[in-house]
């Protein structure tokens, strides 16, 4: 197993240096974050929002304020900034923090004098003494009891964490990592669909789901599958009469621990740079494409020449599919009931007839 990184802590009242493993703990209250008004927040702010956390961990819920060296931060930035942020790593900074600033954390509190809805900044005052080159930041009095509540923990692996590259699968990643570290047998995550889009900070994007499950959620499951300590498989719940059984109205995200085999895998998939992790995917998905082009040819091949074959050997297929355990329908042979059982026999009819080369 890869090693995990370790981060520099600089705690605010004058003790000696630390060193805080591979492991955050965060109150899950904090992971389902979610931006109000147009404030989006990026990939970088979250994995800096993390950073500072991990720094503030030791004190967190002491009434203190939190410093770290610009350097280590810079040394942060190098990393975790998307490859469009500005040059200047101050300026990168200042914009970041202007972000978290401006995300609200809401939550219910229930106490003896009822239920209590609270609406706070993400994170408080903050300084930058280019001078002396410290970072000075705090987190409101409400935030900073959540992030100590143990009830609330959950432990993130910063070394997988640094890897992401897409801000919807480290969204997705913190809120499943909760339901990852319980002791059910089964644990999943149910929510409703508009639910899902505010946490992951697109309610006024990706507005079909279509583009919501092509362009966020089966990459971010991909990224999570390969990086993780778990793999997660997603159910739609849909709704109402139309194609595919109705409108998507919620989903549920299915956790399962990886075996030793499966862990070994993801961690040498972190360790290795990031250049290389998406080399590596583009491949897949160009392989994939491939392997797609090449299935609907072979659909189109079979198809042509099913349709203008004589009815014995039209028969004589419906007869091996059925063997193979498709239903087929009524007047399977018919030239117009071709395309509901063709395509699931296409590659073996092409292979078999020498509709096209072997190697295409």
């Amino acid at each position: 197993m890869g090693s995990e990184p370790a981060l520099s802590i600089v705690p605010t009242q004058g003790a000696r240096r630390k060193k805080l493993g591979g492991t955050l703990i965060k109150a899950t209250a904090l992971v389902e974050v979610r931006a109000t008004g147009n404030e989006d927040l990026r990939l970088s702010d979250r994995k800096l929002f993390n950073h500072l956390l991990a720094i503030a961990a030791p004190d967190m819920g002491k009434g203190c304020r939190h410093r770290v060296r610009l350097s280590d931060i810079r040394r942060f930035a190098a990393e975790a900034r998307d490859a469009a942020s500005h040059g200047d790593t101050n300026f990168w900074l200042k914009e970041s923090l202007t972000r978290l600033q401006k995300v609200l954390v809401q939550y219910d509190v229930l106490g003896s004098d009822g239920r209590t809805w609270v609406s706070d900044h993400l994170l408080g005052r903050v300084t930058v003494n280019e001078t002396t080159g410290e970072l000075t930041y705090e987190f409101p009095e409400e935030v900073a009891q959540r992030l100590v509540e143990p009830a609330l923990y959950s432990a993130l692996s910063l070394s997988v964490i640094y890897q992401f590259t897409s801000k919807y699968a480290l969204t997705l990643y913190e809120i499943l990592k909760r339901y990852a570290d319980r002791k059910a047998a089964e644990p999943y995550w149910s929510a409703r669909i508009d639910d899902v889009r505010d946490v992951l900070g697109c309610r006024d994007k990706l507005k079909d789901f279509k583009d919501l499950r092509k362009k966020a959620l089966d990459p971010a499951i991909l990224e999570i599958n390969e990086l993780a300590e778990f793999s997660v498989e997603m159910d739609e719940i849909r709704q109402g009469r139309g194609g595919n059984g109705g409108r998507v109205v919620g989903l549920v995200f299915r956790v399962r621990g990886k075996a030793l085999g499966e862990l070994e895998a993801a961690a040498k998939a972190v360790a290795k740079p990031k250049t290389q992790r998406a080399g590596e995917a583009a491949e897949r998905r160009q392989a994939e494409d491939e392997a797609k082009s090449a299935r609907q040819r072979a659909v189109a091949a079979a198809l042509r020449w099913l349709e203008t074959a004589d009815f014995g050997k039209r028969k004589e297929w419906a007869a091996r599919a059925e063997q193979s355990g498709l239903t087929l329908p009524a007047a399977a042979t018919a030239p117009s009931n071709l395309r509901k059982w063709v395509p699931a026999m296409a590659e073996t009819i092409v292979a078999e007839e020498g509709l096209l080369p072997r190697d295409r």
